[in-house]
């Protein structure tokens, strides 16, 4: 198989995990930074899943969903659930379950995942960094779970902490930008300057200097 990394908008998409386990909570925990709005279904759901939705309920700012939803029902699975599903995520104790979830997604072309199953993978999770808006995905398409895990921890230690403020502050000036300077070459020019200053001195520049570079480029 060749698995391209495609970065997917999933706010507001619909989505599916069958199952109540470790594993199903694990891939919850993935999904809801995206906004998508998640179904979860089980016949029962452990500690780790019923207690992170007690904190998503509360509105605890530790779960960055701002605009997702995350609802849990208690039940079997029917081949129903599926319908109007962007994806669905087969994770249950049971591998003819998942077995049969897989095949009733792909008759219907609905994107499936069903863990520790690569066969039966129309797409992969990978081993995921995200600091704010920066995402990074590391994927050894089921090779080496380990090597992908070793890596992403690299990265995480590389990323600064201010990362986030950083890319807020440079999506938050684009308009300016591009306002300002109608030529698309200048504009990634002056993008690329202030970002380089940005990651340089690990801050963000104050309005003289954004000024002052903003009229270099606009000269130009």
């Amino acid at each position: 198989m060749g698995y391209f990394p495609f970065f997917v908008d999933l706010k507001g998409k619909k989505g599916l995990i069958a199952g109540g386990g470790t594993i199903a909570y694990h891939k919850i925990c993935k999904l809801l930074p995206y906004e998508s709005d998640l179904e979860v279904i089980a016949k029962s759901f452990n500690d780790e899943i019923l207690s992170l939705k007690d904190i998503y309920d509360q509105g605890d700012e530790t779960i960055d969903s701002p605009e997702g939803s995350f609802t849990l029902v208690e039940r079997d699975f029917k081949d129903s659930d599926i319908d109007g599903k962007l994806f669905v995520i087969a994770a249950t104790d049971d591998a003819g379950l998942n077995a049969h979830i897989y095949d009733i997604c792909t008759e219907k072309g609905i994107l499936v995942n069903v863990v520790d199953d690569k066969d039966r993978c129309g797409f992969m999770f990978p081993s995921l960094v995200k600091k704010g808006k920066l995402s990074i995905g590391i994927s050894t398409e089921g090779a080496s779970p380990r090597i992908a895990t070793i890596y992403r921890k690299k990265l995480e230690e590389e990323i600064p902490d201010e990362m986030e403020e950083i890319l807020l502050y440079l999506e938050s000036i684009r308009p300016a930008v591009k306002t300002a300077i109608g030529e698309e070459k200048v504009r990634a020019q002056m993008f690329k300057e202030v970002a380089d200053e940005c990651l340089s001195t690990l801050s963000i520049p104050d309005d003289d200097w954004f000024q002052e570079i903003l009229a270099k480029y606009t000269k130009k």
